[in-house]
């Protein structure tokens, strides 16, 4: 499979495709960082006068982030960004149902905007997508824009239009989550684009140990402020 055009001209963005069981050592091991959901939102923002095949490589397709869900075993989940025990997955990592399995007490150690079950309905899960305004006032979005409210307005804004212009979308931006286990459990949180249908939907059932896992390695000195 032919590598996304992410730059112009420096490799600042590198593409690491294939299970993120494989791909995350490979990334660390280059030196990089994974590019985590603000810096998605940022990238984006930045590729609107790029070429037209670089904004279409960050728009067109969906990329996994180096932030993380993680679930507690009675419903209750955090947004966590950059998650450092999801920076750790490799091949031998212990996984249910395509998750890591957390060590007991995990949970309440990790920093992050929690939520539970009961109020994500009123926030946009997979039945509801969302208008513009929804999308700029939803707490889980702005958890993954690092609480940055100017991020999160101008990506809003940015993918509203694009989503209307290209296929005539008025609502997007949904959350897509998965069920709980018996046991603490992490997933990253994968951004989608305009391939997927449902247009910048934020998800995270996907499995850690899947083919289609795309993570992006930031080098050294790239764009992963939060600011």
């Amino acid at each position: 499979m032919a590598s996304l055009k992410l730059n112009e001209p420096a490799e600042r963005f590198k593409e690491f495709y294939g299970k993120n069981i494989d791909q995350m050592p490979k990334l660390l091991g280059e030196g990089r960082t994974p590019l985590n959901v603000a810096g998605l939102m940022r990238r984006r923002l930045e590729v609107l006068i790029a070429s037209e095949e670089v904004k279409d490589a960050w728009w067109t397709n969906y990329f996994d982030t180096g932030d993380a869900v993680i679930y507690h075993p009675d419903g209750r989940f955090k947004v966590v960004l950059d998650a450092e025990p999801m920076r750790g997955i490799n091949p031998e990592s212990e996984l249910s149902s395509g998750a890591l399995v957390l060590p007991e007490g995990m949970y309440d150690k990790l920093n992050g905007e929690e939520f539970t079950r009961k109020e994500i309905r009123r926030y946009g899960i997979a039945e509801k997508l969302l208008t513009k305004e929804e999308a700029k006032f939803n707490p889980i979005w702005k958890a993954l824009a690092g609480g940055n409210q100017a991020l999160l307005d101008a990506y809003v804004d940015a993918a509203f239009t694009k989503a209307k212009e290209g296929y005539g979308y008025d609502k997007l931006m949904s959350i897509w989550l998965s069920q709980t286990q018996e046991v603490t459990t992490g997933r990253l949180w994968c951004v989608s684009g305009l391939d997927c249908g449902f247009f910048s939907v934020a998800v995270v059932y996907d499995e850690l140990c899947g083919s289609g896992g795309r993570l992006v390695g930031v080098r050294a000195g790239g764009a992963l402020a939060r600011e």
